[in-house]
């Protein structure tokens, strides 16, 4: 899953390897950090964490500061080191680098380069979504017909919100060449755009004055600069201080207020007007590919299904990893939270605003080249850097395809985009629907006693996606056996369920904590090595098999080989088989869903959870099948037997059935009042009814009654008449 790491006794840069300015007063520190509570409270001081690296066996996280930024963290009692090896600041640099180029040189920077493409290719056409804060153009490029095409989708690709991300505008600029030279087919029938600088006064600032400069230009009313671009958006703007910061001399200072500038504005404008169907926004460093949610752990986007299909997963992963020396072998799929928090955030706002099945991807791992870390300084290599580009270019075609499917799915509503399904089946029910699907009448639930009930499914703004709308329904009081939403068809039934409770017998390993999705107690694990394993489970005669589980996990994607394995046995327990695999942070609650065709009939299944130093729990873990019989019971039901009708006796007995699970007798009032309710408890299948009593301490009047008796799924009825004589 994952190369082995180069031995790092600290962060290493040379400028051999980089050759690449670092003039005023930003610098590359480490920081000791206890865990994840640091890494968060350096997010809550307006820090981004770059990197988390062992040094000599301590944690540390890389980050950039300024002298401002510095004293800040003096003053909570950080301590912060230069990298051994770091290179020395060195003058203002002559842009005189091989791969990477300014934005201004008149020569070979990114407009005189662009405008020369645009001049000798009739394929290249560049024009302007708007200026930034200092008036440089933001430049978009169309690769393929000059004019628009409503029949075609539009596909954008953007880059470098953040100036000193050098490598983002390098690929960007590698797509442009290769679609006008190779796209072929996919500019013909696709309006695909490429933004190779978000941040041109920013990225421009990189090659003359700072290279680790992140934001924009602006100058802020205290004598500070810069806006983070990509933490100004409309979405979620400044929803908390941990996905963006208020400080303006923070790294990731939000601004006065959503959409407030140029840079952002310019991208809301183009997505106006040439919404596009799928977006890419490419960034570094991390080896990342992510996607929506950002804003709040444990919130997904109801499009997870295509997300996770174009994007991959861990044991697919969409983006290959061929940087020689990275200790990654391909970039993990996640949704932005794993990373860390993010509001403000572009694909947040594209996916919420527009609809944008939008992505972010960070370019390459961040190390190593001849054993040193790079970093934001990937190197000034052309080799290394048409690696980085052929790594992406797979992924960047595979979303350029997908977007005519999903053009035509927003704006038919005949296609079914996918199959309907049930992703969590309790504590809560997660329902995700066709978003063209009427919403579900109701939700009948089995219970594990075999009766019926009914719920309702909810949904809002942000559970309803492109193709699908997630319906929730909180069952946290119901126990369920299986579950169907009437009007859709989609049904799912739980054949086994855990979540430590004392009960809840076979399971070993991991410890039991009282931090809980459901019940008591879930299972937890302190980020050993460590393995928690279910009892066996017989299959036989199932099909469509899946696994639900909640889950949380503290975890960084700076270091993926601390991860969590699920695997899958159906002999017992002999072999195991890779499921899934989960990395990154996940501090909140939320569903997993995994499919286990190769489950289907299997006498000896096991599910295991191995923790690899992860801290991770788990709660409501069971195994489900999406062909259920649970609700075939459910058609007209005989009727219940009573030992006299009319009623001349002070008792009648009431009688049905034989079942195997408790039956609940209800009495009613031919106006519909419940009389009396009493549960009978399986193999017994008669009740007897008092009649000097109704419930209190009264004499039941003479009169028409209704009976109802539930019980394993059937509804026996029967109509009593009571004409006692008086006493």
């Amino acid at each position: 899953m994952a190369r082995s790491a180069p031995r790092l006794l600290a962060l290493l840069v040379l400028s051999s390897v980089a050759a690449a300015p670092v003039t005023g007063q930003l610098r590359v520190v480490e920081v000791p950090i206890a865990g994840r509570s640091s890494l968060d409270s350096l997010a809550r001081l307006g820090f981004e964490v770059a990197d988390v690296r062992r040094v000599a066996g301590e944690l540390h996280a890389v980050i950039v500061v300024s002298p401002e930024t510095q004293a800040r963290l003096t003053e909570r009692g950080y301590r912060t080191a230069v990298p051994m090896l770091a290179r020395t600041p060195t003058a203002v640099a002559e842009d005189t680098f091989r791969t990477f180029h300014s934005f201004d040189n008149p020569v070979n920077g990114i407009r005189a380069t662009l405008s020369a493409w645009a001049a000798a290719d009739t394929l290249i056409h560049v024009d302007s979504a708007g200026a930034s804060y200092e008036g440089r153009p933001i430049l978009v490029v169309k690769i393929g017909p000059a004019a628009d095409d409503p029949g075609r989708p539009n596909v954008l690709f953007l880059a470098t919100h953040h100036a000193r991300e050098w490598i983002s505008t390098a690929v960007a600029m590698k797509l442009i060449r290769w679609l006008a030279d190779s796209g072929g087919a996919a500019v013909a029938t696709h309006d695909v755009w490429v933004m190779p600088v978000e941040n041109p006064d920013g990225y421009q600032y990189t090659f003359t004055d700072e290279r680790y400069w992140r934001k924009n230009r602006r100058p802020n009313a205290d004598g500070s600069y810069g806006i983070d671009p990509n933490r100004n958006y409309p979405a979620f703007w400044g929803a908390d201080e941990l996905g963006s910061s208020s400080w303006t001399y923070a790294e990731t200072y939000r601004g006065t207020a959503a959409a407030s500038e140029p840079e952002t504005q310019a991208v809301m404008a183009f997505h106006a007007a040439h919404p596009p169907v799928v977006a890419l926004s490419y960034h570094s460093y991390g080896g990342l590919v992510l996607y929506p949610w950002g804003f709040h752990a444990g919130e997904l986007p109801p499009d997870l299904a295509r997300y996770q299909a174009l994007a991959g997963t861990e044991l697919s992963p969409a983006v290959i990893d061929n940087v020689p020396g990275s200790p990654h072998d391909h970039y993990h799929p996640g949704p932005g939270w794993n990373l860390y928090a993010t509001n403000g955030e572009y694909t947040d706002w594209a996916y919420r605003t527009h609809g944008t099945i939008a992505f972010t991807t960070e370019l390459t791992s961040g190390c190593c080249v001849q054993d040193l870390y790079y970093g934001f300084e990937f190197p000034d290599d052309s080799v290394l850097v048409e690696t980085v580009f052929r790594d992406n270019l797979p992924f960047a075609r595979s979303l350029i395809d997908a977007s005519s499917d999903l053009g035509r799915a927003a704006g038919a509503s005949g296609l079914v985009p996918g199959t309907p399904r049930f992703t969590s089946l309790w504590p809560d029910s997660w329902l995700n629907l066709n978003a063209n699907d009427p919403r579900p009448v109701s939700l009948t639930l089995r219970t594990t006693q075999g009766l019926l009930a009914h719920r309702s499914a909810q949904t809002d703004s942000l559970r309803r996606g492109v193709l699908r709308t997630d319906w929730r329904t909180d069952l946290h009081l119901d126990g369920v056996r299986a579950l169907r939403a009437e009007g859709s068809g989609v049904a799912a039934e739980l054949m086994s369920l855990a979540g430590a409770e004392p009960l809840d017998a076979g399971w070993h390993g991991w410890f039991r904590d009282t931090v809980r999705a459901a019940g008591k107690y879930s299972w937890y694990t302190s980020g050993s090595f460590d393995t928690l394993t279910s009892p066996i489970i017989d299959l036989r005669g199932r099909t469509a098999v899946w696994l639900q589980l909640w889950t949380r996990h503290y975890g960084s994607t700076f270091t993926p080989e601390q991860n969590g394995v699920i695997q899958f046995s159906g002999d017992s327990g002999r072999t195991w088989t890779n499921a899934g695999v989960i990395v990154g942070d996940g501090p909140n609650w939320y569903p997993l869903r995994v499919e286990l065709p190769q489950a289907a009939g299997r006498r000896g299944a096991r599910i295991r959870f191995i923790s690899n130093q992860y801290t991770w729990w788990l709660d409501a873990i069971g195994l489900a099948s999406d062909a259920t019989s649970a609700f075939t019971q459910l058609g007209a039901a005989a009727d219940a037997e009573v030992s006299e009708n009319p009623v001349r006796s002070n008792q009648v007995v009431i009688s049905w059935p034989t079942t195997v699970v408790s039956a609940r007798v209800s009495i009613f009032t031919f106006t519909g009042e419940r009389l009396l309710e009493a549960t009978v408890a399986a193999p017994s299948n008669e009740y007897v009814w008092d009649l000097t009593l109704d419930g209190g301490s009264r004499r039941v009047v003479n009169g028409g009654y209704v009976v109802v008796v539930d019980a394993d799924g059937q509804r026996y009825q029967r109509r009593l008449f009571v004409a006692r004589p008086a006493p």
